[in-house]
């Protein structure tokens, strides 16, 4: 395994060379490539993980979901996705894996059983920690306790981490939304209270620009969540990207990455591989 990883390692910085000249194509254009094989990749529109600006994919997991499968040898594309059709998308083929801020340690339901993510998919060791947490407008009151839902509209994405938590609120008027930025626009335009999405993204919206009136509420602490990336189950890429990924760490490009998009207090560097 060793001798793999210092293999890899060695070709980091052609591979990095190469996606100085990739990073800024056209949403869903993929990048340029010699090879034959293809990846593509599931996201969901989610600052400032994976995000358009003047109509260019950025974001974290866009830019090491590149370096990555072009240091495997694929081309890369990437499909915008429905949150709630993530494992139909990955069973149909149409997507290889998901990689979009997708916590590993939550469930969803499946065939009306709370079920495991990890029983569903075949994950990569975490490579970031999250949380979920509460927005509202700076207008709205604060929570402290989770009765003080009842009778609020609560927004969230359908199928996400926020899922858990909502479930366990009593007495409201539930928003499921296609996206974590739908259920930011709902609070910030009035038409729901609160919004349960990942503090990652909230950290990065939140009291900036079109969202500069709301405020991530303080009065309730969350669990700890783990990032990952999602394939099919039984695939053989887990492990390839969890090498890579380790390799990225020991040369210094996942705190440079990390640090770009203020992520460098919550990346994971170290046990991706044995």
């Amino acid at each position: 395994m060793k001798k793999i990883v210092t293999f890899i390692m060695t070709t980091i910085m052609a591979v990095v060379m190469l996606f100085s000249f990739t990073a800024c194509t056209p949403a869903g254009s993929g990048v340029v490539d010699v090879t034959t094989k293809t990846i593509t990749v599931g996201y969901t529109d989610y600052a400032p993980m994976n995000y358009e600006e003047n109509g260019v994919l950025k974001g974290f997991d866009t830019e090491l979901a590149l370096m990555t499968f072009n240091a495997l040898g694929y081309d890369v594309r990437f499909k915008l996705i429905e949150w709630s059709n993530k494992y139909s998308e990955l069973e149909s083929g149409t997507i290889d894996c998901v990689w979009n801020g997708f916590t590993m340690n939550s469930t969803d339901e499946i065939n009306g059983v709370k079920t495991d993510r990890t029983e569903i998919v075949d994950f990569t060791k975490p490579y970031m920690f999250n949380a979920q947490c509460i927005v509202r407008r700076n207008n709205v009151a604060e929570i402290t306790d989770i009765a003080q839902f009842a009778g609020k509209a609560v927004a969230y994405e359908a199928g996400s981490a926020a899922v858990d938590f909502v479930d366990t609120l009593t007495g409201i008027n539930n928003v499921a939304l296609e996206s974590q930025m739908k259920a930011l626009q709902e609070v910030n335009a009035g038409t729901a209270d609160y919004a349960v999405v990942d503090i990652i993204l909230a950290k990065a919206n939140a009291g900036k620009g079109n969202y500069a009136n709301l405020v991530i509420n303080e009065g309730l602490e969350m669990d700890q969540e783990l990032y990952a990336i999602a394939f099919a189950k039984d695939s053989t890429l887990d492990e390839k990207v969890n090498i890579m990924l380790q390799a990225f760490a020991d040369t210094g490009v996942l705190t440079d990455l990390a640090t770009k998009y203020g992520l460098e207090n919550v990346v994971i560097l170290d046990g991706y591989v044995a």
